[in-house]
């Protein structure tokens, strides 16, 4: 497995990373583009977090044929998972590796509506990756990167992928609780991200608005309460402190949420607010900040994301 075929389904900042340290380490990578015509992505890395701060460019093949896929990352953006996992759904079969890495939770559901015979892990990184152009990648900060399976019978795989990612320069770890790190990141998303929205803010001005302050800490109480019924009705450890520290050291960022908005894209709510309120409802536990700021969102947000 150290030198597998990858197919990259979603080669933005994250997507074009892990292809570019894949290839690295002597992979043989694959993208699959939503242009028809193109056959070859020239991505440029700069890479902010070695002493030289080095930058290269890598030629990538863009894959369009109907070859069954052997290892598939899913790195696109949440709300554009099932089309886009339906255009390759003729190239998936028994013996693919599904590992998705994006932000939200729930988009392996169309993995198991789609391919019901295929493994699929999960993952999620710290990877502080962004574009500076479409196909120019600045890895300005190193983070973790973790992957884990929600079927115990797919754990063996799980293990033996990080064992082969290894020798990659991202080095991920294994966690057999990656739900809980999954619902973690979640938290964290649910209480930046929509109100640096509503606050057309950087992630860090939201601990100088004392309202967004109260919003953030309401956001987490009803988070830690969906969590912990949702994980079999475990005590959850106070999330305000993780967000804030989050906020802090991501101070000068713009979400995503943030960007897609200002950019007249859809935006990942209802895969990360969405969801959480979802939940909710399914365990009988009331999330009323959450549903506000959900609504909120749905109405600022261009038609096409509703």
């Amino acid at each position: 497995m150290p030198h597998a075929d990858w197919h990259i389904l979603g080669p933005g900042a994250i997507g074009s990373l892990f292809a570019w340290h894949l290839a690295e380490a002597g992979c043989s990578v694959r993208l699959l583009t939503r242009h028809p015509g193109e056959s070859a992505r020239l991505i440029t890395l700069d890479d902010q977090t070695s002493p030289a701060h080095t930058s290269a460019t890598r030629a990538f093949h863009v894959d369009h044929q109907d070859t069954p896929i052997q290892r598939l990352l899913v790195t696109v953006k949440a709300h554009q998972t099932a089309a886009a996992l339906e255009s390759i759904r003729h190239r998936i079969d028994a013996g693919s590796l599904i590992l998705f890495l994006q932000n939200g939770m729930g988009t392996w559901d169309c993995a198991k509506a789609l391919f019901p015979a295929t493994r699929w892990l999960v993952g999620t990184t710290t990877e502080g990756s962004w574009r500076a152009a479409d196909r120019h990648i600045i890895h300005a900060g190193r983070g973790e990167t973790w992957i884990g399976s929600l079927n115990p019978a797919w754990s063996n795989d799980a293990v033996h992928l990080v064992d082969a990612l290894k020798s990659t320069l991202l080095h991920p770890g294994h966690d057999p609780q990656i739900l809980q790190r999954l619902w973690r990141k979640l938290a964290v998303n649910c209480a930046i991200n929509p109100l640096t929205v509503l606050y057309d803010c950087r992630n860090g001005e939201l601990l100088q608005k004392p309202a967004a302050l109260r919003q953030m800490e309401a956001v987490c109480l009803e988070v830690e309460r969906v969590m912990g019924a949702a994980l079999g009705g475990v005590t959850v450890e106070p999330l305000l402190p993780l967000v804030r520290a989050v906020a802090e050291k991501t101070g000068a960022n713009h979400s995503s949420m943030l960007q897609d908005y200002r950019r007249g894209q859809p935006t990942e709510i209802e895969f990360i607010t969405g969801y959480l309120v979802a939940e909710g409802l399914r365990l009988g536990i009331a999330t009323p900040e959450n549903a506000a700021i959900l609504d909120a969102i749905r109405q600022l947000a261009p038609a096409g994301s509703r």
